[in-house]
């Protein structure tokens, strides 16, 4: 008997809906489209076959003399400096993303046919939760990562982290993990839907619409006396869209005009025909996972400056709490 793991490329739900595309596609008489599909099937198929060959993460694998042990993986992730990272992570992990970003743009395949072919649109809206789904669980890993890195924060909490990503690089291939850090899929889906309204620049009613439905430690850590700046000013960046740089424009704008709300055609004209965080594509979940890499990069620079503003994320600032929390 093989020794190599099992893996499912396709959930049942997922392997319906390209035999119907396939079915359809035959049908009409779209030879291309139909091998396209197929080859593209088949690519997965084979990348993950492919993963599953490599070592297990979590388990101990000897070479020569030397011991590897999930234990000795997160010491060498969590002791390094970011540019250091990339080549301190297991071949697994890597290729296990690939097929991740592989998945996605097969996915985003199916999307394009289904909504455009009258005979595959009742799938229109399941290929986009699926491709959701992958976007939301790789910018996941992408916050536990930044976590991993960041120096500033307890070993504690980046180890905690560091083991949640190697359980997840480690069962990638497998339909048990279904969800990555599920109350960030709850908000960033939450968020997806949400039109910022401006207004007094509270955010009290977008907060109010993305708490709906959202696991209780969430109110937790809102909740805290020891909500600091840095997580004030990079959750009104994560509501808004805006940075936090804009944020303070149009407030003193405000000001300045004696106005106490902002609708937000005014708070576009103050802003200028172009600001720094692109506006969201709701149909393209691709954006949430733009929007990450945005501010990220954006509290990074801040960091380095040494200049006001949000040095972290909001998502890093979320996880972080949770990861000190023992349950």
């Amino acid at each position: 008997m093989s020794d190599i793991p099992q893996y499912i490329v396709f959930t049942r739900e997922e392997e319906r809906i390209v035999q119907d595309v396939i079915s359809v596609l035959t049908v009409k008489g779209l030879s291309e489209e139909v091998e396209a599909v197929s080859n593209n099937r088949s690519s997965l198929h084979d990348l993950a076959n492919s993963i599953s060959r490599y070592p297990s993460i979590l388990e101990s694998n000897k070479l020569i003399n030397e011991q590897r042990t999930i234990e000795s993986l997160i010491t060498s992730i969590c002791e390094r400096e970011v540019p250091d990272m990339i080549l301190r992570i297991p071949t697994k992990a890597i290729l296990g993303r690939a097929y991740t970003i592989a998945k996605i743009n097969f996915l985003l395949m199916l999307n394009y046919i289904s909504r455009n072919i009258p005979e595959l649109a009742q799938y229109d809206d399941t290929v986009k939760t699926l491709i959701a789904n992958n976007v939301f669980t790789m910018t996941a890993e992408e916050v536990y990562l930044a976590i991993v890195e960041d120096l500033s924060i307890s070993t504690h909490i980046r180890h905690n982290a560091a083991n949640l990503i190697a359980h997840n690089w480690e069962y990638r291939l497998d339909c048990g993990v279904k969800e990555f850090a599920p109350i960030l899929q709850n908000l960033w889906r939450a968020r997806n839907r949400l039109i910022p309204a401006f207004g007094t620049m509270m955010g009290f009613t977008e907060l109010f619409m993305m708490s709906n439905d959202t696991e209780p430690v969430w109110f937790d850590y809102l909740q805290r006396d020891e909500l600091s700046d840095d997580e004030v000013f990079s959750l009104e960046e994560f509501i808004f869209g805006l940075t936090y740089e804009e944020l303070v424009l149009l407030r003193s704008e405000m000001k300045r005009q004696r106005k106490t709300s902002l609708r937000r055609d005014e708070a576009l004209v103050i802003l200028g025909n172009k600001h720094s965080y692109p506006d969201y594509d709701a149909d393209d979940s691709r954006e949430m996972y733009r929007s990450f890499r945005d501010r990220k990069n954006h509290g990074r620079y801040r960091k380095r400056a040494g200049v006001e503003g949000p040095k972290k994320t909001f998502e890093e600032n979320l996880m972080r709490f949770l990861l000190s929390v023992p349950e």
